[in-house]
C-alpha cells in the first residue's frame, strides 16, 4: 500500500506545481497588459499626466447642473482652459480604468456567463502606433457599412416577409449635404440649454423612448430618426405601436445576433422578439420608413473597436450611441454628437429625463462604452472647449473624407 500512496503523493505534487506555474503565468500576463496600457497612457498625456483620481474628483471639477450653460462668459479664459484641461485628463483616466476593469476576467467572476454572444477575441499588438484622426475615420469608413435588412436577404425572402422591408435605402430618403445632430439620452443633457442649437440641424437623431416634451430647452423638439433597441419594440411598457413618439419619423431597430452568426439562427432566436412587432407595424403603417439594422453591422463595429483598443473590451455589441454615430457619418456631411462624451456637466444621473443614478451609464457596464468614447475623442475634429464646455463632438461625414 505504501507504493500507491507514494505515487499518488508525487502525482498531486506535480499537479499542484503545474497549477502554480499556470496561475503565476496568468498573473504576469495580466500585469503585462496593465503595464502596457499605463505606459501608453503616460505617452499620450506626456508631462501633463495627472495621477488617478476617483470619479467624484471628475465631478468636483465639472460644473454643476444648477449653473448657466454659457459658462464661457462667467469664467476668465485662462481659468476655464485650466478647468477644461484638468477635467479632460481626469475623465481620460476614468475611461481607461473602466477599459481595464471591463477587459479583465478577474472582474467578472461573480457575473456568470460573460460571453453570451460567443465573441472571439484576438490579442492586439501593443506596439502598433496610435492612429491619427484621419487614419481612424478612413478605417471606419472602409470596414463598417450600415446595411439594413432588405427584401432580397434570406431567410426573409423565402419566408414571405420580403414585402415588409422598405424599398428605398436609408441613404436615399434624406437630403444630401445634410447637417446632423445626434442627441444622447445622457444625464449631462439636463439643463444644458442646447435645444435651439440641436434643432438648427437638418437631421436630428434620438434614441429609444427619450422624450422631447418638457425638455425642449435642453434637447430640442425636432426628431428625424429614432434609433431603437429591440426591447423598446417588443416590451409592452413602451407602447411602441400606439405611442405618438414613434410616428411620422424614420425608425431603425437593432438586435444582436451571435458573433458573426447566421441570419437564420438569429431570426429563430433574437435577444428580444422584434420581428412579430415589426411585421405588424409595417401592416399598420406601411408608408412609414422603418428599418432593421443588419446584425452583422454590430460585430464589424465591435471588431473595429477591439482592433483599436489595446486590452480586451466587453464581449457585447456596441451601444446605440456608437451605432448612431456610424449611421450619421454615412448619410450626413457634418455630424454634431451631443453629450456622448460627457462635458463638465457630468452627473451620475443616467438620463436627462429621470432621476435614476448609475455612473455605469457613462463609463459602461455592459456595452464597451469606455472604448467607444475614447475612439470618439480621437475622431473629434472640434476643440476641447466644444466637447467639455458646449458638450459636442464634431465630425465630417464619410462622403467628405479624402480617403
Amino acid at each position: 500500500m505504501k507504493i500507491p500512496f507514494l505515487a499518488i503523493s508525487i502525482w498531486m505534487f506535480i499537479c499542484m506545481t503545474i497549477f502554480g506555474v499556470v496561475s503565476y503565468t496568468y498573473v504576469l500576463w495580466s500585469q503585462y497588459w496593465r503595464s502596457a496600457l499605463e505606459k501608453k497612457q503616460l505617452i499620450l498625456n506626456k508631462s501633463n499626466y495627472i495621477q488617478e483620481t476617483p470619479m467624484q474628483a471628475v465631478q468636483t471639477n465639472a460644473y454643476s447642473n444648477s449653473q448657466k450653460s454659457n459658462i464661457t462668459d462667467e469664467v476668465p479664459s485662462d481659468k476655464l482652459n485650466n478647468k477644461i484641461h484638468t477635467y479632460k485628463n481626469q475623465l481620460l483616466i476614468q475611461l481607461r480604468k473602466a477599459q481595464l476593469a471591463a477587459g479583465s476576467v478577474l472582474f467578472h467572476k461573480d457575473k456568470g456567463e460573460t460571453n453570451i454572444y460567443k465573441v472571439k477575441f484576438k490579442r492586439q499588438n501593443i506596439r502598433i502606433p496610435q492612429k491619427s484622426q484621419h487614419e481612424l475615420i478612413c478605417e471606419l469608413k472602409e470596414k463598417v457599412k450600415m446595411e439594413m435588412l432588405h427584401k432580397n436577404v434570406e431567410p426573409f425572402s423565402k419566408l414571405g416577409y420580403d414585402k415588409y422591408f422598405p424599398s428605398e435605402s436609408i441613404s436615399d430618403i434624406f437630403p444630401k449635404h445634410a447637417s446632423c445632430a445626434m442627441v444622447s439620452s445622457s444625464g449631462s443633457m439636463y439643463k444644458s440649454k442646447l435645444g435651439k442649437e440641436i434643432d438648427s440641424h437638418d437631421i436630428v437623431l434620438r434614441f429609444n423612448s427619450a422624450p422631447t416634451e418638457g425638455y425642449q430647452e435642453d434637447v430640442g423638439f425636432k426628431t428625424t430618426i429614432r434609433f431603437l433597441n429591440s426591447q423598446v419594440v417588443s416590451k409592452p411598457e413602451f407602447d411602441f405601436l400606439n405611442s405618438p413618439m414613434y410616428r411620422n419619423i424614420t425608425l431603425i431597430v437593432w438586435d444582436p445576433s451571435k458573433y458573426h452568426g447566421s441570419l437564420e439562427e438569429w431570426y429563430k432566436k433574437p435577444d428580444f422578439d422584434l420581428f412579430s412587432t415589426y411585421w405588424l407595424h409595417r401592416e399598420i403603417y406601411p408608408d412609414q420608413y422603418f428599418y432593421i439594422l443588419h446584425p452583422e453591422v454590430l460585430w464589424t463595429a465591435w471588431d473595429f473597436i477591439q482592433s483599436n483598443t489595446l486590452v480586451p473590451v466587453e464581449p457585447n455589441p456596441p451601444s446605440s450611441g456608437f451605432l448612431g454615430i456610424l449611421l450619421l457619418l454615412h448619410i450626413c456631411d457634418s455630424v454634431d454628437v451631443y453629450e456622448y462624451v460627457p462635458s463638465m456637466r457630468l452627473t451620475k444621473r443616467c438620463h436627462y429625463f429621470d432621476v435614476h443614478e448609475d455612473i455605469g451609464c457613462t463609463l459602461g457596464d455592459w456595452h464597451p462604452l469606455a472604448s467607444e468614447k475614447l475612439i470618439s475623442l480621437t475622431l473629434n475634429e472640434g476643440s476641447d472647449r466644444d466637447i467639455f464646455v458646449t458638450g459636442k463632438i464634431k465630425m465630417t461625414g464619410f462622403d467628405k473624407q479624402d480617403c
